[in-house]
Parts: structure tokens; sequence; C-alpha cells
């Protein structure tokens, strides 16, 4: 095949959906890079009955989007596909809050699905405080935190500052709304409860089942006991630490952690008596508004959905690099971190790495950081090796005693408070110590890493590596083609050819390709490609994912498809999060790499 062939004709098309979600992502009213469940979206038309701050065409635009996610049996899913009786409680109130009708038959089966799945009662830790906001129930529905925590040294196992920066900001607000406690003028919606024989509504079990779980909630009602008293200074001193978080936590955005955090800190705010015109209520407003999109809901239909953050650096290092953006390189290096932050309380490390947005100074996440550093890849001037040297010494500070990599702060997989037996303790964490999205990042900081020059004869890389092995052999039978590809990549450069766990991985990759070349969809097809080509060789496995993905894009007629990944990790209530410019970005790396590796198309 020569210059001009079918391989070029889809690497210029390929380039040009990129080009397009960049254009997409820098227009007036951007489109969401990263797009979570609805939740988000439902929680910022419920807190809007306080701050008044929605235009009508935002909220048209927020139950567009809220509308387009209901299934037919009226529930709103999970990540899993499964009905959600919290997103589904956020969906119904939100609507209905907007003015819709309780009895149209979309939200009547809304609510069938919500009482068969155990009421409001059921739902997560969001909907259970929404509920209380609202005087609907008491505020025993949600769990007290002992204002004492908040005068424990920081690096006291009991200490909120060990919680998970996303948990962290969660909790400090919590705590700030349920010492007002806060009242917000909503549609009560008592309809979402279940009631029993006397007509009260039955309450949630707030621990786990067992001996641990009762004595925890015995230890639950004495604190909301003692918050019945006369607020002694101790109770004062813990309240006003606990607003010196909110504000210090506030970002140069205007926002905190993300969406969540932010939405329920300008909350605790109010009801610690800031004022609606207070420029920390406005900016934290205004950042809401930025982490605000556009997404594709039908073939010509748009609405509009609330992001967990602004505009992602990882989208712009991503799309500006293979789009062929003039000066992206010079904008990723001064979004570089350059103030320290409370990942560097457990983190030995300079300051410096990328957040996942810009202006998030006190966040650095690791994640995004690989993604600038591959976008930085063949710029060699001082002031980027300087950077890169940074980054490199960040990633292994952050690198967890098990031999994996922690994304945003050390040990937030594993916080203490949330080895107690509270049912919403696993909020407390970020992910697990052993899923997918662990394995993934662990082995993209090995890929990095690996580039500057790091490799498995250090022993940080050497524990690494370990633990991608013992990870394998307990879930690799699970992983998925983007997880296997991600390990076969890092070990490919970071492994001799004849290692087990290289070989193992390598294997199961290839053992999930289909007939026709593919490895499913197109977004697992590109990523298995440019695995197939960072193992060895060019085989005829390669040959034929090039071959399909290459025809998959002369059959895609839109300038900027939506070829999204599902599985992105998000945070928090919304683990999960779409990409929709995925598959552009991934469809041109994987040929990219196939024309600089491989050279040229072959018939098998």
């Amino acid at each position: 095949m020569t210059a001009g062939g079918p391989l070029d004709a889809a690497l210029a098309r390929s380039q040009a959906w990129c080009r397009s979600w960049w254009a997409r992502l820098h227009q007036p009213q951007p489109w969401l890079a990263e797009i979570p469940d609805v939740g988000p979206s439902c929680e910022v038309l419920l807190a809007d009955a306080l701050f008044h701050d929605l235009s009508a065409d935002e909220r048209q635009g927020l139950l567009g989007w809220i509308r387009s996610q209901q299934h037919a049996d009226g529930s709103w899913r999970d990540e899993m596909g499964e009905p959600d009786v919290s997103l589904t409680c956020l969906g119904y109130w939100a609507r209905v809050q907007a003015g819709e009708d309780p009895d149209a038959e979309d939200l009547v089966r809304a609510l069938r699905v919500i009482h068969e799945l155990g009421g409001a009662r059921q739902a997560n830790l969001s909907v259970r405080l929404w509920l209380a906001m609202a005087g609907t129930v008491e505020w025993d529905w949600v769990p007290s935190v002992p204002s004492e925590l908040y005068l424990l040294p920081e690096f006291a196992p009991l200490s909120p500052a060990r919680l998970s920066p996303w948990a962290r900001q969660m909790v400090t607000a919590l705590h700030l709304l349920a010492s007002g406690p806060a009242r917000v003028h909503l549609y009560e919606a008592p309809e979402l409860l279940l009631y029993n024989r006397d007509d009260a509504a039955i309450p949630p079990r707030l621990t786990r089942p067992g001996l641990a779980g009762d004595l925890l909630q015995a230890f639950d009602s004495s604190i909301r006991f003692g918050r019945k008293l006369p607020c002694g200074a101790v109770r004062r001193r813990s309240l006003a630490r606990a607003r010196r978080w909110i504000e210090d936590a506030q970002q140069p955005h205007g926002g905190w952690f993300s969406t969540r955090p932010t939405i329920y800190s300008l909350m605790a705010l109010r009801v610690a008596g800031v004022t609606s015109d207070d420029p920390r209520i406005r900016a934290g407003l205004a950042y809401l508004r930025q982490a605000r999109g556009i997404v594709q809901i039908g073939p010509s239909k748009q609405a509009l959905a609330q992001g967990l953050t602004g505009r992602p650096l990882a989208k712009i290092a991503g799309l500006g690099t293979a789009a062929g953006i003039d000066g992206v390189q010079d904008r990723l290096l001064a979004a570089e971190l350059t103030s320290s932050g409370p990942w560097q309380r457990r983190a030995n490390a300079p300051t410096g790495g990328w957040s996942a947005e810009t202006q998030a100074d006190a966040h650095l996440d690791l994640r995004t950081t690989c993604a600038v550093l591959h976008a930085l890849r063949g710029t060699r001037t001082p002031a980027t090796r300087a950077s890169l040297r940074r980054a490199a010494e960040i990633m292994l500070a952050m690198q967890e005693p098990d031999g994996s990599f922690a994304r945003f702060e050390r040990g937030e997989a594993t916080v203490p408070l949330s080895q107690l037996p509270w049912r919403d303790a696993d909020q407390l964490n970020l992910g697990g110590t052993d899923d997918e999205a662990r394995v993934v990042l662990t082995a993209t900081v090995l890929r990095e890493l690996a580039v500057l020059g790091w490799r498995r004869e250090d022993d940080r890389i050497a524990a690494a590596c370990a633990w991608l092995d013992r990870t394998h052999a307990a879930h690799g039978h699970t992983w998925s083609v983007a997880t296997l590809a991600e390990v076969v990549r890092a070990t490919a450069i970071q492994c001799v050819p004849d290692n087990p766990l290289r070989k193992a991985c390598e294997q199961r990759l290839r053992t999930k390709q289909l007939e026709d070349g593919s490895f499913g969809d197109e977004l697992a097809t590109a990523r298995g490609l440019l695995a197939l080509i960072a193992a060895g060789e060019p085989c005829a496995q390669a040959q034929r994912a090039a071959r399909h993905l290459v025809g998959r894009v002369g059959q895609i007629p839109d300038d900027a498809p939506s070829l999204p990944d599902a599985a992105l990790p998000g945070y928090g209530l919304s683990p999960r999060l779409r990409d929709p410019s995925a598959g552009a970005r991934a469809i041109h790396a994987a040929l990219s790499s196939f024309r600089r590796e491989v050279g040229e198309l072959t018939n098998i």
C-alpha cells in the first residue's frame, strides 16, 4: 500500500475528528468531555432552590438530559446497567421540583421502581441528605460526624484529613450542614418513602448488620443526643475548624474538588451565614457553570449536562496532540502545578505534575499527569526537561506500599475510617486496592516512567510489576480489553519478552480478537492494536486489527463521531464517566503507531 491509500485516508479522517472535538471543547458553550450519570445534574437543579442561579435555558437543558436517560421501565440506571434507586430518586425529584406533573406516566413508573427497590431509605447518602434538608425526614437519616474528629492532628488515622480528597470535602460540608441544621425550601417528595401501618416513614439502617454495626448505631445516636445540648467550647472550636477547611479548600477556579463537593460546600457556607452575593459563592456558582456542557441525546438532538469538573487537561493533551494544535505543549507546561497541596502530606515529592483541570492547584491527578507527559514527548526544551524530571519524582512518590500507584493521594483506597461498619463507608475511599482503574493507572505510570528512563532494575519499578503480576493472577481473567492492552504496553517496555506476566497478558489479549479482526467496538480495537504493536514484531493479528479499523473509519459518516469510553474512572457517587471523544483519539493514535512502526497494510 502506498501513501495516499486507505491507511493514510483513515489517518487524515481520524485527525479531522480530533480537530472537530477540539473545536467542540473550545466553543462558547463547550461540549462535555467527561459525562457522568444524571446525579450531578439533578443535584444542581435541586440546589437552585437555594441559589436561584440557573437560567431558563440551562434548566430546560439539564431537564432534557435527565429525561433522555430515563429507561422505559421508569428507572435511571447505574454504570452496570441496573436500576439504581438513588439515581431514580434524584431523577424523579428533580423533574417534579422543576414543575413536572408527578402523575405523568413516566414519573409514575419511576416511583414504582423506587418503591420496588425499597424506597429512599435504600438510597445513598446524597438522597437522604437532600430529604433531610427538605424537611421530609429527620436528620437521623444521615450519619453523624463527631465534631472532635476535626481537632485531631492530620496524621491521626481517624482525622478527616485521611479521607480521599472527594470524601474529605463532602464529609466536612455534611458536618456543617447537619450542625445548622440546613433547611432548603424544596418540594418535600414524601412519596419517595415507604411507610409502616402507623403511617410513619420506615427509617434506614445507617450501619451494616452485626454487633459492630449495632454498637456504631448506638454511638451515632449518642452523638445526636449531644448535638441537642448547648454548644460547648469544643464543639464551637471544631465547627470553626471545619469551616476553615471548607474556606481553605476553595480552588482558584472557584470550585472545590469537583461538582458535588462544590455544591455542598456552597450550601455549607450559606448555612454558616455567608451571603449569596459573597465573592466565594459567586465564584463557586461560576465554576459549576464552567463544568456544564453539551451532550448528544439523539441523532440531531442535544441537551445540557453537569460534569464533575471543568475542561479536563487530559483531553486537551490528547486531542491537542492528535489534532496537531499549535501551542498545546506550551499550554500544558503553563498548567503545571506550582503550589503545594494536601497530597504532599503523605508523598515526599516536589511541587509539580498536573491536576485534572486548570487552576485546581491543590489536587494532583496522576492520570492527567501521565496524559500530559505523553503529549510532551519529543519537546525537549530546558523547561520541558525540568517539568519531566519533577513529574518522574512525583509519580514515584505516589507509589503505595503494595507497589501500585495512587491517583490523587497516597492511601486514598485504604482510608482507616472506611473500615468502620457504616453503610456508606465505601464512599470514603477512592476506588479499591486492586480494581481495574488502579491496574490501568499503574500500567500507564510504568510506561511513562520507562520513557523517562526508569526501568525494572529500580526496586520501585520492580515492586509495581510484582503488584501487577499478583493482581493479574487474582483478577486477570476478568480484565477488559482496555486493561489488558495497557498492561501489555507497560510490560512490553519494562519486561523481557519471556516475562511470565507479559506473556500471559499478551496471550489473553490475543484470544479476545474476533474473526473480523476487531476486539469489539472501535475503541477496544484501537487499544488492542496499540498493544499488539507494542508487543514486538508485526504480526497477522495487528494487520487484521488495522485493516478492520481502517474499514470502520471509512464507514462512519459523522464529522465528530461519539465513540465513547463508557468505563472512564470517576469518583465518589459517580464512579464511571463516559468520554465521547475517546474513540477518535485512540483510533488516530493506533493508526499513527501502525504507520510509524509497521508501515503498510498487507493482504492476509
